[in-house]
């Protein structure tokens, strides 16, 4: 028996369960590196600081290794089977999450979160978490209601259900359906909890950011296709026209 790649053993979990965890999916050094451009772009002109964290929007604005990221061939390839030919981006941004920060409400995203009557049978949108600190419970770690995406519905009281707790070290990739329940837990710890936010939708389906002008992100037509500066072709029951 042939055994599955990562990439698709990953997709299948996230099709059964709604999320699935990517361990070591970024090395130590490519983590590191992330690291350190997002501590100086959390403290500069481009931060947009809230009362419970700070956010960068565009990462792929901010040098090299951000669009490095995009290219990540495995990614690509999950992404792909999950997702289709030509998926866009829809968000991409740093969030760190301050001490003190107490426990969301659980939700969806989107574009789940902004339709009025939800459909069922395909994905429409995955979310991506990459940790660049530590997650643990004590840090207020990212929490997920495993299968809550099959039936997709706003989310509410959990009951008796047991939330996974996201607990990973940094370069762990969490890959989560947009229709998946989960909320951030209450920050303990006397420091910041920091990630990037990868947000993908299938390519119908409008980005929640609008398409960049010109500039080193669009470099290859692949990137023009992700970004939105660039329409995919066209086709006819998947076959190019």
């Amino acid at each position: 028996m042939t055994t599955p790649a990562p990439s698709r053993r990953l997709a299948a979990d996230v099709r059964a369960h709604g999320h699935a965890a990517w361990p070591a999916f970024l090395g130590p050094a490519a983590c590191a590196e992330l690291r350190v451009l997002s501590e100086a772009l959390a403290v500069g002109q481009h931060a947009h600081h809230y009362p419970k964290s700070t956010r960068v929007w565009d990462l792929f604005k901010h040098g090299d290794p951000f669009i490095d990221l995009l290219n990540n061939a495995l990614l690509t390839t999950t992404l792909k089977d999950l997702l289709g030919e030509n998926f866009l981006l829809s968000d991409y941004s740093l969030n760190m999450v301050q001490p003190g920060q107490p426990v969301d409400d659980w939700h969806i995203d989107y574009p789940y979160n902004e339709m009025p009557t939800m459909v069922s049978g395909s994905l429409l949108g995955l979310q991506c978490v990459l940790p660049l600190d530590p997650f643990h419970e004590a840090n207020g770690a990212t929490q997920l209601l495993s299968e809550s995406h099959a039936a997709p519905h706003r989310a509410g009281p959990v009951g008796d259900h047991e939330p996974t707790i996201f607990e990973a070290e940094p370069g762990t990739l969490l890959v989560m359906a947009a229709a998946t329940w989960h909320r951030s837990g209450f920050n303990a710890s006397s420091s910041p909890r920091s990630a990037i936010l990868l947000s993908f939708v299938e390519r119908w389906v409008r980005p929640m950011s609008d398409p960049p002008g010109p500039g080193p992100w669009g470099r290859t037509e692949t990137l023009r296709i992700l970004l939105g500066m660039q329409r995919p072709p066209e086709t006819i029951n998947g076959v190019a026209i």
